[in-house]
């Protein structure tokens, strides 16, 4: 032997059941000595496994950094207890690296009363410390009594013969066993593919908390989606007295899957299974080993397989990645799987996978980008389902599942992606005997078990078409505008409308496809663009269309046709519409109604006023800032605040297409450049002596007109500081007049002479704050800063009150509040810290109107009379036929221009105690009823 240290460690866990049971425990004697070149063996304690009589039991062996020189065998020497035999071993010599280098083997001797585990390396560097793991199973006697004790001796022979001393010899002392009682336990499993190379290569590992006798087919059940999978695509890869049982499967299934266990399970012990039953199944199809470099997808789960159980793993983000992500955790007691669940919120990039003591891992998690597609959503039963599965990588394996509404599988196929990343699929209602009812497509990838669900698929029953008009089959709109007209349909995806008769001179057919099979279909008539067309109209042109919908599929129009045209827009009356399901426009209809066609109008026109800079989006915040007072009605408008005029026509909307578009600022003014069917001028009323009027240069460029076409209105905004002029510019008390006209046209808009007139005016007035000066306010809390304006409701307005002059402490008083719908706003301020005397000035500033300060002073308040108490039985008394009064009130004088206040010997100023400091009283009791109408504003 070399002068390298020999070092054993032999762990043996025995279960030793003699007619009752006893306890184990390891006696020591002595230190290990040294032989040959003072190499030495070392033994360590253990516990011993509880276990029946007749039993057999595992002696675990463990053996590290043992340095074998020579490369002949050596042995352990085993010696056991009377009545203790061996049964088998196990056992497996690895070098420091991990790679096996050859196998133990046990020879019995003595009358199975002893044996010796032979330790002979194969080939390779015999000089590296070699690793010895394993068990040797005994059977344990049933013919020992309770009383009777035995021991396992051990001892080294070398390879030259001979051994080592009496004191390096280790026993193992087996006495008064108790009964083992405790039930096994279920722990996990985890479905995954070991071996992504061979097309059947799926295990089942189950693990439990104690070893287990084998396990046979008939101690459990397995189902996929609650359904059986049969015996003949099970197999026991693994048998054996094990806490870890792996079963060969045929696939890694991808739906639900679940193992009922029974309590034909036992112990070695035999003791039955306590927690029996269905128990869920990970499916972990992406296999992760010591090594791999893989790519897997959101969505799948991971399974890291490890060589050893109770393995520790660390999945965190590679330092190259600009996220953080970290776990750990280890594969189980009896367990060689730690599962590595990805979803659709999981970081894409790179992965580190850390397998203690084995080695390592890196997972690229990608978006695969699986999706189902399907090609019509409504069918029938005699219909085929027809669409595409399509992800961003190609040649891969997808299982197809058609689902009922319930989630069960319909009908399951295994397909594979094109090159081009797709399979085009298709399920025969018909063969497949569906009933009506909803549907979807679920693919699931299976290498990384990504599933994508398809929309739902609405499966009516095949039958007679039945459409019909719904309420009172009455449909009311004016003449030029865009009628909408809904029809319902039954048990079929078309229905075919005609419109008109011949009496009228205008007939037409149109076959609108219900696309998202809600069992109803709504047609856009453009009454103004149907003059002059007639033939086939393809997909309905600039006549019909069908409206746009926010959470469903549109509906289409396949196929439209006017047989007799109008030469003028479509005069008012009722025109008969009758409706049948199918796309043929000769068969018998199913229901008829009524388009009523109203007289068209110009009505009215209006000026209102927004606060400068105000934008809308759409016409919803137009009328929310109308509903918040931030839009308000106005004669009277500050330059360089936003001027709007509501026009109320109806018949506009054909013409200018409002039905599809809110912002119909390119089509009002086409028409109103061209020379089109309507005007619209803003010009000024009032020009004076020798001067021509002048006009607002209106466009898209500095216009913009918002459309409700349901209530027939158009909104017209513009910037009264941005717009130009034709003469001069815009300036304070000039009168401007917005007309808009729709012009005479015979058979068109109007017929009546000089055509559609309205008007209305507004003065443009200079954006102005009026405040008094000074505005003196009391040391008091609750002061009111008042004050008028010429700018728009709504508008947003600073107030400032800053300490002057040698006032101490200075101070700074802000607040924001916004303009009243009577053209009025307040602050409140607390003065109740100031001295008498201090002074200070106020700015207000905001809107379209330049900023404004004026002085003001801190006063005393006003002395309030305090009346004479007059017992209940006395009356006044008068004198010469006047009251006289019982208590009168000393005047304060009060300065209004920041001077001092007069003293003893100079002027006084008397002031009543009823006046309100900064105010007149008129204007206190404006201020008061200001005060009193003050609104919030509302955002």
């Amino acid at each position: 032997m070399t002068s390298n240290t020999k070092q054993f460690r032999a762990v043996f866990l025995a279960a030793l059941m003699v007619m009752s049971v006893f306890a184990g425990t390891i006696a020591f004697a002595g230190s290990a000595a040294a032989v040959s070149g003072a190499s030495k063996v070392t033994f360590s304690p253990t516990d011993v496994d509880e276990g029946e009589t007749g039993s057999q039991h595992n002696v675990n062996v463990s053996i590290s950094g043992y340095t074998n020189a020579d490369g002949a065998a050596d042995t352990i020497n085993v010696t056991l207890p009377a009545g203790v035999t061996f049964a088998n071993s196990n056992l497996v010599i690895e070098n420091a690296s991990g790679t096996q280098i050859g196998t133990g083997s046990v020879t019995l001797t003595n009358n199975d009363a002893s044996a010796e585990i032979s330790i002979n390396p194969a080939s390779g560097d015999v000089t590296d410390p070699i690793y010895l793991s394993g068990t040797v199973t005994v059977d344990a006697p049933s013919n020992i009594g309770s009383d009777q004790q035995g021991q396992v001796t051990l001892s080294m022979t070398q390879s030259d013969g001979s051994d080592l001393a009496a004191t390096d010899i280790q026993q193992l002392t087996v006495n008064n066993l108790e009964e083992d009682n405790t039930a096994p336990s279920f722990e996990d499993a985890d479905l995954y593919d070991n071996d992504t190379s061979a097309s059947e290569d799926a295990e089942l590992e189950l693990a439990f908390n104690e070893p287990i006798k084998d396990i046979e087919k008939s101690d459990f059940n397995l189902y996929v989606d609650e359904e059986p999978i049969a015996d003949s695509k099970i197999s026991l890869d693994q048998k054996g007295s094990s806490g870890r049982v792996v079963l060969g499967l045929d696939d890694v299934y991808t739906g639900d899957v679940e193992i009922k266990l029974f309590d034909s399970i036992e112990d070695t012990s035999g003791n039955a299974l306590d927690d029996t039953g269905n128990k869920t199944v990970t499916v972990a199809p992406v296999p992760v080993k010591d090594g791999s470099d893989i790519n897997a997808y959101q969505g799948s789960n991971i399974a890291v397989i490890t060589d050893k159980t109770q393995t520790e793993i660390t999945v965190e983000a590679s330092d190259d990645e600009d996220f953080d992500s970290f776990q750990e955790g280890n594969t189980g007691t009896n367990s060689q799987v730690y599962v590595f669940s990805t979803t659709d919120d999981t970081e894409t990039g790179q992965y580190n996978i850390t397998l203690k003591g084995e080695g390592s891992a890196q997972v690229n998690v990608r978006n695969l980008g699986l999706e189902v597609n399907i090609d019509d959503l409504n069918v029938t039963t005699e219909d085929e389902i027809e669409g595409v599965v399509e992800a961003k990588a190609g040649n891969r394996p997808v299982r197809l599942e058609l689902l009922d509404s319930d989630g069960d599988t319909v009908e399951q196929r295994d397909v594979e992606l094109s090159g081009q990343r797709k399979y085009e699929f298709s399920f025969n209602a018909s063969e497949l005997d569906l009933d009506a009812d909803n549907y979807t497509v679920l693919a699931t990838d299976k290498q990384s078990g990504v599933e994508s669900e398809s929309s739902s698929i609405v499966v009516k029953k095949a039958g007679e078409g039945r459409t019909s008009f719904p309420g009172d089959r009455l449909f009311v709109d004016q003449r030029g505008d865009v009628a909408n007209i809904t029809i319902n349909v039954e048990n079929s995806d078309f229905a075919t409308l005609s419109l008109g008769s011949d009496d009228l001179a205008f007939e037409s057919n149109v076959t609108i496809e219900d696309v998202n099979g809600d069992g109803q279909v709504s047609l856009l008539f453009n009454t103004y663009a149907a003059t002059g067309m007639s033939g086939d109209l393809g997909d309905g042109g600039n006549v019909y269309s069908t409206p746009s919908l926010e959470d469903q599929d549109d509906d289409e129009i396949t196929s439209a046709t006017i047989e007799q045209s109008v030469k003028s827009l479509l005069e008012p009356g009722r025109y008969p519409l009758e409706v049948r399901a199918g796309q043929d426009e000769t068969v018998d209809s199913e229901d008829a109604g009524t388009l009523e066609l109203e007289e068209r109008n110009t009505t009215n026109i209006q000026s209102w006023v927004a606060p400068t800079g105000t934008n809308f989006e759409d016409i919803d915040e137009l009328y929310d800032a109308v509903e918040n007072n931030n839009l308000t009605q106005a004669n009277k408008i500050a330059k360089g605040d936003i001027a709007v005029h509501k026009l109320e026509a109806s018949g506009l909307e054909g013409l200018l297409g409002a039905q599809s578009d809110d912002d119909v600022s390119s089509e009002f003014f086409s028409e109103v450049n061209s020379d089109g069917a309507f005007e619209l001028t803003v010009e000024q009323a009032n020009p004076g002596a020798n001067r021509d009027p002048y006009e607002l240069e209106l466009g898209t460029d500095n216009t913009t007109v918002w459309a409700d076409s349901d209530n027939n209105t158009y909104f017209i905004k513009y910037d009264t500081d941005q717009v130009t002029t034709t003469e001069r510019s815009i300036d304070k008390d000039h009168v401007l007049e917005a007309n808009f006209t729709v012009y005479e046209d015979e058979g068109n808009l109007t017929d009546v002479d000089d055509g559609e007139t309205v008007k209305d005016e507004y003065e443009v007035v200079e954006a102005d704050y009026m405040i008094d000066d000074p505005y003196n306010v009391t040391n008091a809390a609750g002061q009111t800063i008042m004050a008028e304006t010429t700018v728009a409701p709504g508008t947003e307005v600073s107030v400032r009150a800053r300490s002057t002059g040698d006032t101490q402490p200075s101070f700074l008083k802000p607040a924001t509040v916004y303009v009243t719908e009577n053209q009025t706003f307040s602050a409140t301020l607390d003065f109740s810290e100031q001295a008498v005397g201090d002074t200070y000035e106020i700015t207000i500033d905001g809107g379209a109107a330049d900023s404004v300060t004026v002085d003001g002073n801190v006063v005393e308040s006003p002395e309030t009379p305090t009346p004479t108490d007059t017992p209940d039985n006395e009356t006044d008394t008068a004198t010469d036929g006047e009251d006289t009064p019982t208590d009168t009130p000393t005047p304060t004088a009060t300065p209004t221009d920041g001077g001092d206040t007069p003293t003893d010997g100079g002027d006084t100023e008397t002031e009543t105690g009823t006046g309100t400091p900064g105010f007149g009283v008129v204007v206190a009791v404006t201020a008061l009823l200001a005060a009193a109408l003050l609104a919030v504003r509302r955002d």
